[in-house]
């Protein structure tokens, strides 16, 4: 998939880079013990947005290039992680030289690719048994205290967004391919996760979504409106069970 007419540049940076969930850290130890990562190992990290994938890499001393076509998001990137390679690129045209990659890692992004030639050029920048991993940040049932606040929340969102095309595409990646030319059988694992985020924040977090950012004004702005108004309702504190969903190959070892 292409998203056409949708630019994360037209996403506040500043609110994806605080608001956007994370990633299970036993998640991370999981892929970093399969591909066999180690100080040194270049980690590619594609449509890495403002670094909330890459910032977990980096304490495994692990070089870590990060690949985001949008200027907004790369700048807030390299501003708090220096540490990181930031660089103008998309997963269908990674600016990496063939076999360098010791593993290639996608954070909640997938669903924005044509997914063929994406699968291709990462095959490209992949050595021969190097990692493709997709990192997917899902929600979870909500503590029973929260549940008819955050249902009914929920429940607006669905109805607005049940006609994208960025969400039907996102679902279909609940269940990754088996098999993928030219990478081993599929791996997978899921982790929990927990994260506590201020109730005032909802419609800024909603906003950062592409489904909803893409959405015509004035119906974006009476969606997020509403969820500010039930938001309001909430405790001012709330406590968001999720989970890391982490589908795993390795490119195989033939040549090209």
């Amino acid at each position: 998939m292409r998203d056409v007419g949708f630019s994360f540049e037209n996403v506040d940076a500043t609110d994806y880079d605080e608001l956007r969930p994370t990633y299970a850290p036993e998640a991370i130890r999981w892929v970093a013990e399969h591909a066999r990562l180690e100080p040194g190992s270049l980690v590619v990290d594609l449509a890495a947005g403002t670094g909330q994938l890459s910032r977990r890499f980096v304490p495994l001393g692990v070089r870590v290039v990060a690949v985001e076509p949008a200027a907004n998001m790369r700048a807030v990137l390299a501003t708090n992680l220096p540490d990181v390679t930031a660089v103008t690129g998309t997963a269908e045209a990674i600016p990496l030289d063939d076999g360098q990659a010791d593993a290639v890692v996608v954070g909640n992004a997938f669903h924005h690719f044509d997914a063929e030639a994406a699968f291709a050029e990462i095959r490209r920048v992949l050595r021969p048994g190097g990692a493709l991993t997709l990192f997917w940040a899902r929600t979870d049932e909500h503590p029973d205290g929260l549940r008819s606040g955050i249902r009914e929340i929920d429940d607006l969102v669905e109805r607005e967004r049940a006609s994208s095309p960025i969400v039907e595409t996102y679902r279909a990646w609940y269940e990754p391919p088996e098999r993928i030319e030219g990478f081993t059988a599929l791996e997978r694992r899921s982790f929990a996760t927990k994260r506590t985020m201020a109730s005032a924040r909802l419609a800024d977090l909603y906003a950062t979504s592409s489904d909803i950012a893409s959405l015509p004004q004035p119906r974006r702005g009476r969606l997020l409106e509403r969820i500010g108004e039930l938001a309001a309702e909430l405790p001012e504190s709330l406590e968001l069970a999720g989970r890391s969903d982490v589908p795993l190959w390795f490119r195989d070892g033939s040549p090209g």
